[in-house]
């Protein structure tokens, strides 16, 4: 610390305060007496930061719906690709679904499942770039998601809709249908768009 006080010339307040603030963002690891560690970085905690302010303009969901469609849509062709060598993850999206039909009243369920359902069709798709960018705004799907679904359950009958959805999303790469799973992906984001 008094090291690189003397080298950015401030006071050691000063950059203990600036190391505390790095730790929050992420950037850095403060350990007790070993010292402060540049960390490997991970955007969530500050994302958690600044999401509250992203969502305070009306049109946010709306764009959240929008990237996440852009995304799955061309995630499918992946998925669809790679089914035979993820077949766990089939049959873990099918225990996903008997659960969220189970839940189907229980938003908190409902919701947990849905970014779980998500998170495993993006880890299907074997893209490296794909799985890291789920990690980097996942916290912002998820909040994304649970809005979402809030709002959705308010009107008992499209929380079937939903279901069926991705119900179809399943089937369509049980069938490696790629024109059919990017057909039941487009037919989720609208249900859920128009829901909102």
């Amino acid at each position: 610390e008094r090291t690189l006080a003397e080298m950015l010339n401030v006071s050691r307040a000063s950059l203990r305060e600036a190391l505390s603030v790095m730790e929050i963002m992420g950037i850095v690891d403060i350990r007790p007496g070993e010292g402060s560690f540049v960390s490997d970085f991970n955007v969530q905690p500050f994302l958690s930061l600044v999401l509250p302010l992203l969502l305070k303009e009306g049109s946010t969901e709306d764009d959240l719906i929008e990237f996440r469609m852009l995304l799955e849509i061309a995630g499918i062709q992946l998925v669809i690709k790679n089914a035979d060598s993820n077949i766990d993850q089939l049959n873990e999206l099918k225990e996903i679904l008997n659960e969220m039909e189970q839940k189907i009243d229980d938003a908190d369920a409902g919701a947990r499942l849905d970014v779980k359902f998500h998170s495993i069709l993006f880890s299907m798709s074997n893209n490296k770039v794909l799985i890291k960018v789920l990690e980097y705004i996942g916290f912002i799907l998820e909040r994304s998601v649970k809005f979402n679904r809030s709002v959705i359950l308010q009107k008992h009958d499209k929380a079937r809709d939903i279901l069926n959805c991705h119900m179809n999303i399943y089937d369509a790469i049980l069938k490696r249908d790629m024109v059919l799973a990017q057909q039941a992906v487009e037919k989720h984001f609208e249900l859920v768009h128009k829901c909102m």
